[in-house]
């Protein structure tokens, strides 16, 4: 998708290192968070729209809101904020182009086992993560713009 520059799954969606070094990195204009729950909380909704810059659009949505929003096309360099694979794989599987995803944090809970160094997952968000594979979504680990990419495909065994 043309002005999609990054698409990422961090739990934590906006905290410092996507202020700082994504935004940057991707010259991005605008981020976009798709999240049920996220866009459900307006507490959580007023938070983030005070972490990001004034200068940097941010729209949060759910996924369905996303679809709607995502098929319009993008005007400006944006990036897209999940909080896990299941949002991505929704958006692929209603006509969303996207090329490549990085998982850049997904914490521990107890239902995740370590994935790769401090990426853990669920058996089925390794399912979600396989079904983007077959979509041909590059899924790679790349915490910060300056780490090579690890494709997450040879860790998935």
């Amino acid at each position: 998708m043309q002005n999609l520059v990054l698409t990422r799954i961090d739990d934590r969606l906006i905290h410092g290192q996507i202020m700082t070094a994504w935004i940057k990195n991707r010259h991005a204009d605008q981020v976009v968070i798709v999240d049920d729950r996220t866009a459900a909380d307006e507490y959580m909704i007023e938070v983030l729209e005070t972490a990001i810059p004034e200068e940097i659009a941010i729209g949060i949505f759910t996924r369905e809101e996303g679809v709607e929003f995502f098929s319009q096309g993008l005007d400006a360099p944006t990036i897209l904020l999940v909080k896990g694979p299941d949002a991505l794989l929704y958006l692929v599987e209603h006509g969303i182009g996207i090329d490549e995803v990085d998982v850049g944090g997904m914490g521990a809970r107890k239902d995740r086992s370590v994935l790769y160094k401090n990426i853990s997952t669920s058996p089925e968000e390794n399912d979600q993560f396989r079904k983007l594979l077959e979509h041909d979504v590059n899924v790679f680990v790349q915490v910060m713009p300056q780490d090579r990419p690890v494709s997450v495909a040879e860790y998935l065994n």
